[in-house]
């Protein structure tokens, strides 16, 4: 299975195109996307869906429906929200236990959103 999550070619392509050299960046770009094109199936979706496999029709329902993001973006976001949460200490987990455990006093805005998001 080819490595697309932090592949080397992307980097350097996002690299090139970064410094201005746009068509060295063009042509690492078309050589990533032929890799990943011949490598066959590359998503990691566990679901059985009639769009595994399928980025274009996949991604854009989930844009459209805007509930969750497809499962191959998680490990990307969860390293950013990792970065993020160690800007304070990493309390990113405890703040969300405490919150879970809260219950509705009438006035909790955290509850009452995620409260909302669920309907």
């Amino acid at each position: 299975m080819m490595k697309i999550d932090g592949n080397e070619l992307a980097i350097l392509q996002n690299d090139l195109d970064r410094r201005g050299q746009k068509q060295e960046a063009w042509k690492v770009k078309q050589e990533f996307l032929k890799q990943v094109r011949e490598s066959g199936d590359h998503c990691p979706c566990q679901e059985k869906c009639p769009h595994h496999g399928n980025c274009f029709e996949c991604v854009t329902l989930h844009r459209g429906h805007r509930d969750h993001l497809p499962m191959c973006m998680w490990d990307m976001l969860n390293e950013r929200i990792a970065a993020l949460s160690h800007m304070t200490e990493g309390t990113l987990y405890e703040y969300e236990k405490k919150q879970a455990a809260c219950t509705d006093c009438g006035s909790c805005p955290w509850l009452r959103r995620m409260s909302q998001s669920r309907s």
